[in-house]
């Protein structure tokens, strides 16, 4: 049975998603904003979408700060989802709140991507090499092709032609997809089902959403 995934608020927007489509963040015990993308820190957390525009509208409108305040301010273990201004009146309360605080976030998931990628790899999930990704994505094995965005954009349209319907993700360079596949000079993979495909393009998702490139 599939496991429901876990709901959280956005401390900005106010709206409920899916903990998938969110970054969790932490305050420290001295007061510094750490971005938690695997959602496993201690400490009490607040939520954001994963989304470029609204993590940098949470930097200029102090939602960090505020959370940090709140955080250091009180004793209650659960994450929070509202702030309460009153607690942000003690300005000499030291947070931290780096100003490159959404690039931090564009960097953790871009490694956790890649990250996936190679334990995806190492479970058999991904394939490398033109005839066998074209064979793969010809056959309807899968439809989920990772393409290294400086690869030969021929090489790119030979290994689709015909094909209807493909994911194409050209999110990494060659040397990323080869470095998380530990081979040489990949260019084409092909995502196979099962693993942690589900989780790679979950991760994925929120990456894309998160990078500088995406127009808000």
């Amino acid at each position: 049975m599939t496991k429901k995934p876990k709901i959280r608020k956005c401390l900005v927007t106010g709206g409920v998603h899916s903990a998938f489509d969110l970054v969790r963040f932490v305050c420290g015990p001295d007061g510094q904003i750490v971005p938690d993308v695997a959602a496993k820190l201690p400490g009490r957390g607040c939520w954001v979408t994963a989304r470029r525009g609204i993590l940098e509208q949470a930097l200029k409108k102090d939602i960090f700060l505020r959370f940090g305040h709140q955080v250091l301010s009180g004793k209650k273990k659960k994450d929070i989802d509202e702030l309460d201004e009153t607690l942000f009146k003690n300005k000499d309360q030291f947070v931290k709140v780096a100003d490159n605080l959404v690039d931090q976030v564009e960097a953790l998931l871009c490694r956790r991507c890649l990250e996936y990628l190679g334990l995806a790899n190492r479970a058999g999930n991904v394939l490398s090499g033109f005839e066998k990704v074209r064979a793969a994505l010809k056959s309807g094995r899968t439809n989920v092709l990772l393409t290294a965005r400086d690869g030969a954009s021929n090489g790119r349209s030979k290994v689709c032609q015909g094909l209807d319907e493909l994911r194409v993700i050209t999110t990494f360079s060659r040397d990323e997809l080869s470095k998380a596949m530990g081979i040489e000079n990949a260019v084409h993979l092909a995502l196979l089902p099962g693993g942690i495909r589900t989780s790679l393009l979950r991760e994925l998702s929120r990456f894309e959403h998160c990078r500088k490139t995406v127009i808000k």
